[in-house]
């Protein structure tokens, strides 16, 4: 299907301005028109961050007066290619199919293609493409404030392949984003059954009651004589890290020798922080050292699952309950006692492990489905590169 022929073989020098004459943008004072309903108002939030297919969540809704010219000028149809042109420069959107009654604001370019032998959907991808978006950064008009004016997205250069071959590559892309997008919708239906299963296997309300000070111990060992150097933090969705991969830099004292040693399969969390943070099992280390602010702690595995109390961890119901626990505190923190207060559900061991191994079976597919998402957006990536740089040519003929 691809061949590596002579590069930009048949390619044609352009600009936006020349295949789509007309290029515009929204207009400000568009405030007063917001509404709970009426025409789709696309703004940047609607472009996305790699690819060019809309976001068409979280979306404002404007009402116009009738006749008004701006709407116009302004209203989006199928085929049209969207384009940031503040903030974050050169975020691309499509539009694919039939929005309705829908506009741009004044932070969106509207670029319509007028030139027959440019497909806009091939032209969009190849805007999207990193090296046009470098490009399209480097233009950047305002200096410290980004900001794209009409007339340099108007200048912007293009080099184009055959129509033929554009129509190609688009189709070939577009196969690849149907399969990441088929990915990405069943990894979704996968986390949404997932907290169902959590919901009504963890907390299931039949199972008896204790609380969480039945089975928890805090642990209190300190770095004497700093024999432990490896520092770690505790984060919301990543777990135990290495500060320096999170903030870039080092947080750590340059004496840690008060700090808390954490061992593999202990948990910990930051008492302070308990609603921006999280509580965490260290899984990835056999041990490190924590800030002397964290409270540190172990289970009784002969009395707890552990794996069925970190699934309890990300319930709903855990953190409904942690947040109870937080409020009327000083700065909202939950003590370790006060933790060890919060009731928890205690079925038979042998049904928690069960339990937990079905989530933790549920999860794992969660967790392949995700790497197999990146894969293909890390080749998509890869084969855009090669096709829209005309490094590999498209041979047509095959297609047809």
């Amino acid at each position: 299907m691809m061949q590596k022929n002579e590069k930009r073989l048949g390619f044609k020098k352009t600009t936006l301005g020349e295949v789509a004459p007309n290029i515009t943008s929204g207009s400000r004072g568009w405030a007063s028109f917001y509404s709970d309903e009426g025409a789709l108002f696309l703004r940047m939030t609607n472009l996305p961050k790699n690819g060019i297919g809309l976001l068409l969540h979280n979306n404002k809704y404007v009402q116009l007066p009738k006749g008004s010219s701006e709407g116009k000028r302004t209203r989006v149809q199928v085929g049209d290619i969207l384009v940031s042109i503040t903030a974050e420069l050169g975020k691309i959107g499509f539009v694919e199919t039939d929005l309705g009654e829908a506009y741009v604001n004044q932070h969106v370019a509207l670029i319509r293609v007028e030139d027959l032998s440019v497909h806009p959907k091939y032209l969009a991808y190849d805007l999207a493409n990193q090296p046009q978006r470098n490009l399209l950064n480097r233009l950047n008009d305002s200096g410290a404030k980004s900001g794209l004016s009409l007339k340099t997205i108007n200048r912007f250069p293009l080099e184009l392949p055959p129509l033929s071959e554009q129509k190609a590559i688009a189709g070939v892309l577009s196969e690849w984003d149907r399969a990441i997008s088929t990915t990405e919708r069943l990894i979704k239906a996968k986390e949404k059954r997932f907290k169902w299963l959590v919901s009504n296997l963890v907390c299931n309300p039949n199972f008896d009651r204790g609380n969480v000070r039945d089975f928890t111990t805090e642990v209190s060992v300190r770095n004497k004589g700093q024999k432990i150097a490896r520092v770690l933090s505790v984060t919301n969705h990543s777990g135990f890290v290495l500060p320096e991969n999170q903030f870039a830099r080092s947080v750590a004292s340059s004496n840690l020798s008060n700090y808390k040693i954490v061992s593999r399969g202990q948990f910990a969390y930051n008492p302070s922080r308990i609603n921006v943070g999280s509580i965490a099992r260290l899984d990835g280390w056999n041990e490190g050292v924590l800030s002397p602010m964290y409270a540190v702690f172990s289970i009784d595995e002969s009395e707890v699952n552990s794996d069925f109390f970190l699934h309890w961890l990300s319930s709903h119901e855990a953190k409904q309950r942690i947040k109870k626990s937080a409020q009327g505190s000083v700065r909202e923190t939950v003590s370790f006692p006060a933790l060890g207060s919060i009731p928890f559900p205690i079925p038979d061991l042998s049904e928690q492990k069960e339990i937990a191994e079905t989530l933790n079976l549920a999860q794992r597919e969660i967790e392949l489905l995700k790497k197999l998402a990146e894969k293909q957006k890390q080749q998509k990536r890869g084969l855009m590169q090669k096709l829209l740089t005309g490094e590999w040519r498209v041979n047509v003929e095959e297609l047809a």
